[in-house]
C-alpha cells in the first residue's frame, strides 16, 4: 500500500535509503534539538475556526512574483535528489507540476537547471549560495536567468554549516558519476569525501562565503534581472529590511542549532505587522 501521510512515506524512505542518504535527508545539526523543536511545534498548532462558513468551493490558488499557484505552499530547495530517485529534481519538478505549485531549485542540484526547467510545466525558482569566487556566482545567476527561473531565493541562514554528526559517521559524501550540476568549473562540482568529516562541511567551507553581509545583497539585486527574494530570516527587524519579498523556512533545523522554531518565527514576524 502506498504511504498514506509524511509519517508512513518517512518509514519507507529509511527503509529504501541507504544509511549515508538517510542520515543527511533526515538530520539537523548538533543534536538536532532545533529538529525536535520544529517537530514539535507544528503538532503544538491549534486552530482557530471560524463556523457557519460556506466550504462548499474552496480556492487556494493565489499568484506570487507573477508566479500563479494552486497551492500556496512552495517546494522548498534541497539538495541532492538522485541520491534518492534515478531522475532526481526533474522528478521533483514534475510532482510540484502536478501539486499544482512552484519548486525552488537548488544551487546544490544534481541536475541541471536548464533540464529541471524543460521539464517543469511551472515556473522554476532558484535557490542561491553565494560563493566567494564572486565571478562564478555572477554566471550562475546569468544561468539560471537564461534557463527561464524566475525568481532568485538567497540563503541567508547558513554562512557556516553546522556540525551535522550524521553525515560525519556516515563519511557524507556524493558518490563517483554524481555532481552539483549547476556548478561544473573544475573544484565545485564534485562533494568529495573529507577526513574525519562531512564532504559537504568540508565544500561549504572551502567554496562558500561566510563574510555574506547587507551588502552582498545589494550586490544580487544589481546584477540580477530577476526578483530577489530572501530565505532565512528569524527576525522582524531582518524582515523589514527586506523590501522585494519574504519567504519563510526552515532550513536552519537542517543546517544550525540553537535555533527558534519556524513556528515562532512566523508568529514574531506576523505581530509585527499588527504592531
Amino acid at each position: 500500500m502506498d504511504a498514506l501521510n509524511l509519517m508512513a512515506l518517512e518509514t519507507l524512505a529509511k527503509r529504501e535509503l541507504s544509511e549515508m542518504t538517510w542520515g543527511y535527508y533526515y538530520g539537523g545539526a548538533d543534536d538536532e534539538v532545533t529538529l525536535r523543536r520544529n517537530r514539535n511545534a507544528y503538532q503544538d498548532i491549534a486552530l482557530r475556526y471560524r463556523v457557519l462558513v460556506d466550504v462548499s468551493r474552496r480556492n487556494l490558488s493565489t499568484t506570487v512574483l507573477g508566479s500563479e499557484l494552486e497551492l500556496p505552499v512552495l517546494v522548498a530547495p534541497t539538495a541532492f535528489h538522485k541520491l534518492a530517485h534515478l531522475d532526481g529534481e526533474v522528478a521533483t519538478a514534475r510532482a510540484a507540476t502536478t501539486a499544482g505549485t512552484t519548486m525552488v531549485l537548488s544551487t546544490l542540484s544534481t541536475t541541471g537547471v536548464e533540464e529541471v526547467v524543460s521539464a517543469a510545466e511551472r515556473d522554476i525558482w532558484f535557490q542561491l549560495y553565494v560563493y566567494r569566487d564572486r565571478g562564478a556566482t555572477e554566471a550562475l545567476v546569468q544561468r539560471v536567468h537564461a534557463a527561464g527561473c524566475k525568481a532568485l531565493v538567497l540563503t541567508v541562514d547558513a554562512p557556516l554549516l553546522g556540525r551535522r554528526e550524521r553525515d560525519i559517521q556516515t563519511g557524507f559524501a556524493l558518490p563517483e558519476g554524481m555532481g552539483i550540476e549547476n556548478m561544473l568549473a573544475d573544484g565545485y562540482a564534485r562533494v568529495d569525501a573529507a577526513e574525519g568529516d562531512s564532504g559537504l562541511a568540508a565544500y561549504f567551507a572551502r567554496l562558500l562565503d561566510a563574510s555574506l553581509s547587507w551588502k552582498d545583497l545589494d550586490w544580487l539585486r544589481s546584477i540580477s534581472p530577476m526578483p530577489v527574494l530572501v530565505k532565512g530570516i528569524v527576525r522582524a527587524d531582518d524582515a523589514r529590511r527586506c523590501q522585494r519579498g519574504r519567504r519563510r523556512n526552515s532550513d536552519l533545523a537542517m543546517a544550525l542549532a540553537g535555533c527558534p522554531t519556524i513556528a515562532d518565527i512566523s508568529a514574531d514576524l506576523i505581530a509585527s505587522k499588527l504592531r
